[in-house]
């Protein structure tokens, strides 16, 4: 068993990272944009932690999103592709922070088995954003006569992650 506090206060810094995170990834585009950034994100950060349950986290989730994607454009270069991948991956986390802090009671302890199932959801949908952004790295850096390739590696990606999920499943 994970103590409350323990397992609370890991769900709690993983969405302020992931604020960061964002910061961080919508500074690199536009470097004015960070105040305003920096000061909505705080206010839905706190909305979302005080009610996981209700609208606060939807919102953030939709902050977090505008904030990583209104001040560039498409992502062009190696880099690009690199700082949307930690944006779609701090966006899955945060989802995944909030919706643990929304399901289970704030003062009960945390079973070992849950965490680890929540751990391997979370790595298997960081991994598919990462998969996403190397596709998406890819398909802006090759030729276009490439693109039935780049297509079926696309298709290659949704058939291991239809079939990750499947093996996950049935453990559980």
């Amino acid at each position: 068993m994970i103590r409350n506090r323990t397992w609370h206060r890991a769900m709690v810094g993983t969405v302020l990272v992931a604020d960061v995170v964002i910061l961080l990834v919508g500074g690199a585009a536009l470097p004015g944009f960070l105040p305003f950034a920096l000061v909505t994100l705080a206010m839905a950060t706190w909305w979302a932690l005080a009610r996981p349950a209700g609208w606060g986290a939807f919102t953030l989730v939709v902050i977090q999103v505008l904030c990583a994607t209104a001040p560039g454009g498409a992502p062009t270069t190696l880099v690009q592709w690199a700082l949307a991948a930690a944006a779609g991956s701090a966006v899955i986390l945060t989802h995944l922070a909030l919706t643990l802090l929304a399901s289970w009671p704030a003062r009960a302890d945390l079973p070992r088995a849950t965490a680890l199932r929540w751990g391997g959801h979370a790595a298997a949908l960081v991994w598919v954003a990462i998969g996403a952004a190397l596709l998406g790295a890819l398909a802006t850096t090759t030729p276009l006569g490439w693109a039935p390739w780049i297509a079926a590696i696309g298709l290659g990606l949704i058939a291991a992650t239809v079939w990750q999920v499947r093996v996950k499943t049935r453990r559980s």
